[in-house]
């Protein structure tokens, strides 16, 4: 039913439990896993100027804070050892992941469904950081799987 299946993954203890959805997913029907973490750039506008305005210069900055090759790694290597036939990774930056996955990966790579997580989050959270699962629900063109994740402590 589904021949190429996109995990969405990020630095999040919650992703390995996203992830072994994913495998189990893979497995079951025996489909290619393509392992996809996305940066995000961040846009910062430079001050107002003094008639209230602002400035039309911005600034893109990437968050190179947590490289994430070592860990996307590891879980290609643990979906082969599970069986998982055909195992990419994709990593890329966007300032809006969900979109990013929904309009350009996605069809790029022929995926048929995407699996990501749902954060929970609610509140200020979501209304300042928004919701990638959201977007992704929304504007996605396959199927999607969430995974619930459970609200951790800080």
């Amino acid at each position: 039913m589904y021949s190429n299946i996109l995990v969405a993954v990020d630095n999040n203890p919650q992703s390995e439990n996203i992830f072994h959805t994913a495998v189990e997913t893979a497995l079951a029907f025996g489909s290619k896993l393509t392992i996809c973490h996305i940066r995000r750039n961040t846009i910062v506008y430079n001050s107002i100027d003094p008639t209230g305005m602002m400035s039309p210069t911005q600034l893109f900055l990437q968050d190179f804070s947590y490289p994430m090759d070592e860990e996307l790694d590891t879980m290609k290597k643990k979906a082969l050892r599970a069986g998982v036939k055909d195992v990419e990774i994709v990593q890329t930056f966007s300032s809006s992941p969900g979109l990013a996955l929904t309009d350009i990966i996605a069809p790029g790579y022929e995926a048929d469904l995407i699996i990501c997580g749902n954060s929970n989050k609610s509140g200020l959270d979501h209304f300042l950081l928004g919701s990638v699962s959201k977007a992704i629900v929304k504007h996605a063109q396959v199927d999607v799987k969430l995974v619930r994740t459970k609200k951790t402590l800080n």
